[in-house]
């Protein structure tokens, strides 16, 4: 388990939560089934691992909710060898950051174009 610096953003601490899910088998386990795959199911096993915020700062950087589903099935995917969790998270990243530049420009579900 992690433990973390009070001094820390709930926005830091996301990013530092996900960085280690990316590295830690054990945190990636706790976060598949059947842990639920909502802001709320990430949130609890956050704090079982120290982290300090709720599933609202989780939301606010992933900002999608099929985030969730599509993260389990991306650490089955790690674990199975076809993928590193971490290219994922890049991938999932810069995703966010071309929806940021141009909402508009993505009128369909933004998931669906990323998948």
């Amino acid at each position: 388990m992690t433990k973390l610096n009070g001094a820390m953003s709930q926005r830091e601490q996301v990013i530092k939560f996900f960085q280690t899910a990316c590295q830690e088998r054990a945190l990636q386990d706790r976060l598949k089934p059947p842990c639920p795959p909502t802001r709320q199911g990430f949130a609890a096993v956050a704090r079982e691992w120290g982290y300090n915020f709720d599933g609202t700062a989780i939301d606010d950087y992933v900002r999608f909710y099929q985030f969730y589903e599509e993260f389990q099935d991306a650490i089955d995917r790690a674990q199975n060898g076809s993928e590193p969790l971490s290219r994922w998270m890049q991938k999932w990243q810069k995703h966010l950051k071309k929806f940021e530049e141009d909402p508009l420009r993505d009128r369909e579900d933004t998931i669906k174009k990323f998948i």
